[in-house]
């Protein structure tokens, strides 16, 4: 469901991975985006933008600095800001807890007010899976708990800054009816990703020719989700009714993949890929896997008449191979001129 055109989108964290990918999807539908961040465009988000480059607006932006953000808006005026912007590291934040608070709880507080105080439309704040504790079951929906008796979010700092941003969005919406809607992505991959969950060196080793090795991690499952479907949950949720829910997962709702499926997927689609990962857990896959279970994505498909774009990890694995090779030979290119 493509999203209706808008006078303006901030993209906060626009220069990354996720923010680039959807300040393209939203480039691509006719809305005027401006890409706030601390840091410029990576060469992975100027080839993601591709034609549209010229297009987007870039802005430096420090969201856990008032200021600044409050001066984003002001000049931007934007109807709707999505919010990528965040330290999206937890071992960092393991040993940083201080930069958790600062940049993802108050970088989330001071967009929020901003939006508040200069009336914009719609705030979509990406917020993560790692928001959950232990499964209390499955499907796990937008209903599912995220503060037990015994425990709180999963993921250790990192989603408690999550969880602590979504409880500002929820508040802002119930007090001051601003419009917030939520999403919680789970493992997303593709092109320009850092984080590496397995898929990114499994991907781009294997087309560089390269052996990857891991000692351990064959049976740990995600929800792997294509970058290109949370752009598009994004897109659909500008069009989301006044009656839709506030959270919603991306991701695929399919049964979890292991590391050791998604290493025999790559080596179907990369003849030759050299791979090889063993059978035992760390310590951090026994503690993070304590939240990772099947994802119900039926609001979104029912309120938003929103579906994945790749539905199988087969097929965004591939595109993502072809992605990479592209990049690679425009780098290449670039290199020889």
């Amino acid at each position: 469901m493509p999203g209706r055109a808008v006078d303006s989108v901030v993209v906060t964290g626009g220069a990354g991975f996720i923010g680039s990918t959807i300040a393209r999807r939203l480039l691509d539908e006719g809305h005027t985006v401006t890409a706030a961040d601390i840091a410029g465009l990576s060469e992975s988000a100027r080839y993601i933008l591709g034609a549209r480059l010229a297009d987007v607006h870039e802005r430096h932006c420090a969201v856990d600095s008032w200021p600044e953000v409050i001066d984003l808006v002001r000049h931007t005026r934007p109807d709707v800001i999505v919010h990528v912007a965040a330290i999206a590291n937890p071992v960092y934040l393991e040993r940083n807890p201080l930069a958790a608070l600062r940049v993802n709880v108050e970088g989330t507080f001071n967009v929020l007010e901003a939006a508040r105080q200069f009336e914009v439309r719609t705030v979509i704040f990406l917020s993560s899976i790692g928001a959950l504790p232990s499964v209390q079951y499955e499907p796990i929906d937008a209903s599912h708990p995220t503060i037990l008796a015994t425990e709180g979010p999963g993921s250790g700092f990192y989603g408690a800054s999550k969880l602590a941003g979504e409880a500002f969005a929820l508040t802002y919406a119930t007090t001051f009816g601003l419009d917030v809607r939520i999403i919680r992505p789970s493992a997303v991959y593709g092109l320009g990703m850092n984080w590496p969950i397995y898929i990114k060196p499994m991907v781009e080793g294997a087309v560089r020719g390269e052996s990857v090795r891991f000692s351990s991690g064959a049976s740990f499952p995600r929800d792997y989700t294509h970058v290109d479907d949370v752009a598009s949950l994004v897109s659909s949720l500008l069009n989301a009714p006044s009656t839709a829910d506030r959270v919603f997962y991306g991701a695929t709702g399919r049964p979890l993949v292991t590391a050791a499926q998604v290493a025999q997927i790559v080596r179907d689609l990369v003849p030759g890929a050299d791979i090889e990962i063993g059978d035992a857990m760390s310590a951090g896959d026994e503690l993070e896997i304590r939240y990772r279970g099947q994802l119900s994505i039926a609001n979104a498909v029912e309120q938003l008449g929103w579906s994945p774009v790749y539905p199988t990890l087969r097929e965004g694995i591939a595109e993502y191979i072809e992605s990479y090779r592209q990049f690679l030979n425009s780098q290449s290119s670039e290199v020889l001129a």
